[in-house]
């Protein structure tokens, strides 16, 4: 809507027309292109290596469904499930509900949304092309899928089903606990990364998944790491080690958590006296 403004010239005062929009653009709802859910910078670096270290082998930004089928063959060639295993089954329907969710085109509720349209679209890959999908396509329809979760059991099933193929994966010996060697191996063998990188991280990749030790890597624990892996924000959890670790060294925690007073015994623990002087270590809280 043009705005009327006034020239204040010395010899006389009138009213001037000018109009909020430029004559060669159009007035634009910039609420149009905004996505309806976002996600943190650490589940962008964390998704980011998925897509990028474990799909996009050509380095072109764009995957398509076979990108997935390369994955899924080498989580099937470590574990050494045949094709005729059960397990290899359960991986065959959670690939192919990947393809649908991150290849084949969004519900239409959000397929027509402007933003959508652009990012995650048949265009979007510059060529107009169906079956494929962008970095930022990959990216916003994570955004969409996790924007309601708040636990694991609100992931959709393929995704925990996800979960327990990992870790029966890196388990491959079926002992009901992740070793910190298994880990070893399945970084190397599934990952790609080199034995050196391996040894660089391998303690402090299994410390933070185990709260250093203080926890066994079975599969409940595992759950609380690939929660972690998909819903934390912040950095320092575990799950930034489920799949891709993080290339770059990550901050120490702002404090360490000591978990001794949960060893000891009743009979030795210390009633806390706020104005009492004491030798303890830690506080039950």
């Amino acid at each position: 809507m043009p705005v009327k403004l006034y020239n204040f010239a010395p010899e006389t005062l009138r009213p001037t027309w000018v109009n909020r929009c430029s004559e060669d653009l159009e007035c634009l709802d910039l609420e149009e292109e905004q996505p309806l859910a976002q996600l943190s910078s650490v589940q962008t670096d964390k998704l980011t290596l998925f897509f990028t270290e474990l799909l996009d082998h050509d380095r072109d930004d764009v995957i398509i469904d076979q990108d997935f089928d390369h994955f899924f063959e080498r989580l099937a060639h470590f574990a050494d499930w045949s094709p005729n295993s059960s397990e290899f089954h359960i991986l065959l329907e959670v690939k192919q509900e990947f393809v649908e969710h991150f290849i084949n085109p969004l519900p239409t509720k959000w397929a027509e949304l402007p933003y959508y349209r652009r990012v995650c679209g048949p265009e979007a890959s510059g060529i107009n092309m169906p079956g494929r999908t962008t970095l930022e396509g990959w990216l916003a329809r994570w955004a969409l899928y996790l924007n309601q979760a708040k636990r694991f059991t609100d992931l959709p099933l393929y995704l925990q089903y996800l979960c327990k193929i990992l870790f029966h994966v890196v388990d491959r010996d079926g002992t009901g606990a992740i070793t910190k060697s298994a880990l070893g191996a399945f970084y190397r063998s599934v990952i790609g990364l080199t034995a050196t990188r391996v040894e660089e991280i391998i303690d402090t990749a299994y410390d933070r998944m185990t709260s250093n030790g203080y926890l066994i890597l079975d599969y409940g624990t595992y759950v609380h790491c690939f929660t972690n892996w998909l819903m934390g924000k912040n950095p320092n959890g575990p799950g930034q080690w489920v799949l891709v670790p993080p290339k770059d060294s990550l901050p120490q925690p702002p404090f360490p958590v000591d978990y001794s007073a949960l060893n000891t015994e009743p009979a030795k623990l210390e009633p806390y006296v706020p104005d009492k002087k004491t030798n303890r270590h830690s506080v039950i809280v």
